[in-house]
């Protein structure tokens, strides 16, 4: 052990040197501090210290991340064969190492990396407490890539632990980030050729190689942007939760449509009945024809479900119809009458619009309150002009765009909102261009190169562009 100890904290060194090591140095220092770890015996790491006490606490999970890792881990292996309770300081270490690790050391251990956040989860659910696996597992993601734009079987889990603990809400910091890439298998890597480099976008260092993540399956896809969308749709947020269902029914697929893109279709009608009050004509222009005949053919009773809701808004009938449909569902129904009704007068008696939103046509009163809910909550921009104490006397003044009424928007703020729709454009705009990069060095898009020189060399005229089809000059010839 006194051996031991001054080569675990060898590296990296402490306090830094004033000429940081080259990305070929500190590759080659971490990689023999990784293999003398591999070496050493699991006993040798949790037996101590010379003067007693534990290397874990000696060792800074946020400098010294490899050894405080195998040490972290050797005392789970030895918790385990104990017993299945989990003891207290050890989840504290295991948690407080998912919030602190260094994110450049732990591209080197990978596969240890994801024993530590499996550990967690699988700790909480024995406890029946997953909501404790939650923030220290999201930690982690956004510890390793702050972006979070590199699809991991690590997001995979953090959005099932939220489920499981309804806790939505704490999904959305990973949700919220788009997915632009996944795992990446080729060795070659454009932006830098060592884990340590400094890349451009992360899916330079979560490579199949460094086993950041786990085997990534089409399912795993699939459930992600399930499970974000349900996420989604406990917190009302329709326009993510239908953008994520549409991710799966969109999803390429070589025979039949799959049991999670007949779900997602289900929800993605009842997702945009509850945000727009209506089901759209059709799904999106790249979905498979195979998958758009199958999904709608086992989700007509909730097609049938749309259909009765968009009846009862056109013909202004009955709540109560639709309250056979759907339990609990009068409120929507009003709020969308209401809604309507906005988007065709500028102004309206408030008894007109009792009469025809709501299923008691003489209760004004309940239709001012629910009238200024939907004002204060951001669902009606309207004004109600209240010439008396009695509701019966007002009119609702709908405003006429977005810089009018109660909601008008500031020039600061529409130009922060720019700002923000900006940024985010250029943000995807990167990750296109780094794409494209990333293809251009792919050994199939070479090989389409090479085979399309070949095809042009042979070509009479010579000048023909590759990519275009070859047309019938026939049908160029006038009749």
């Amino acid at each position: 052990m006194e051996s031991l100890l001054p080569q675990l904290l060898s590296f990296p060194p402490h306090p830094p040197p004033s000429l940081p090591l080259s990305d070929i140095a500190y590759d080659r220092e971490i990689r023999g501090l990784r293999k003398i770890l591999n070496d050493t015996p699991a006993n040798a790491l949790i037996g101590g210290v010379p003067n007693g006490g534990d290397l874990l606490d000696i060792l800074d999970p946020s400098i010294n991340t490899l050894p405080y890792l195998y040490v972290l881990l050797a005392h789970i292996n030895a918790a385990r064969q104990k017993s299945s309770v989990v003891e207290g300081p050890l989840w504290l270490k295991a948690v407080d190492f998912a919030e602190r690790f260094d994110p450049v050391q732990i591209r080197y251990v990978g596969t240890e990396f994801r024993r530590v956040t499996a550990w967690i989860r699988d700790a909480a659910l024995a406890v029946n407490k997953p909501i404790a696996a939650v923030r220290p597992i999201r930690s982690a993601i956004l510890r390793l890539d702050p972006s979070s734009s590199c699809f991991t079987s690590t997001h995979l889990i953090l959005v099932r632990l939220c489920l499981q603990a309804s806790a939505f809400r704490a999904a959305k910091p990973i949700l919220d980030k788009d997915i632009y890439e996944f795992p990446s298998s080729s060795k070659i890597q454009p932006s830098g050729h060592l884990p340590c480099s400094q890349h451009d976008t992360s899916s330079g260092f979560i490579t199949d190689q460094t086993a950041l993540s786990a085997s990534i399956s089409y399912r795993d896809t699939l459930q992600y942007f399930l499970y974000g969308a349900m996420n989604y749709m406990a917190l009302r947020e329709w326009p993510r939760a239908i953008l994520f269902l549409e991710a799966i029914l969109t999803a390429p697929t070589k025979s039949n449509a799959s049991q999670i893109q007949v779900e997602a279709y289900k929800k993605w009608l009842l997702a945009n009945l509850l945000a727009r009050g209506e089901v759209p004509g059709s799904l999106p222009k790249t979905t498979s024809p195979q998958v758009a005949k199958q999904v709608r053919t086992l989700g007509k009773p909730y097609e049938a479900l749309g259909e009765v809701f968009k009846d009862s808004l056109a013909k202004e009938i009955d709540v109560r119809r639709l309250n056979a449909e759907v339990h609990n569902g009068n409120h929507r129904w009003v709020a969308f009458t209401i809604a309507k009704l906005a988007s065709t007068y500028a102004a309206l008696p408030l008894p007109i619009v009792t009469q025809r939103a709501t299923p008691n046509s003489n209760d004004h009163a309940e239709t001012a309150q629910y009238v200024a809910m939907m004002i204060s909550n951001g669902q009606l921009n309207a004004t109600p002009d209240q010439r008396s104490q009695d509701p019966q006397s007002w009119i609702l003044r709908f405003a006429t765009s977005s810089s009018t009424g109660p909601h008008a928007r500031s020039e600061q703020e529409q130009y922060d909102e720019l700002v923000r729709r900006s940024s985010r454009i250029g943000g995807l705009a990167d990750h296109v261009r780094e794409t494209d990069r990333k293809l251009s060095l792919s050994k199939e898009y070479i090989n389409w190169v090479k085979q399309s020189k070949k095809e042009s060399n042979a070509a009479p005229h010579g000048g023909d562009d590759p990519m275009l089809p070859p047309f019938d000059e026939d049908i160029m010839l006038d009749g």
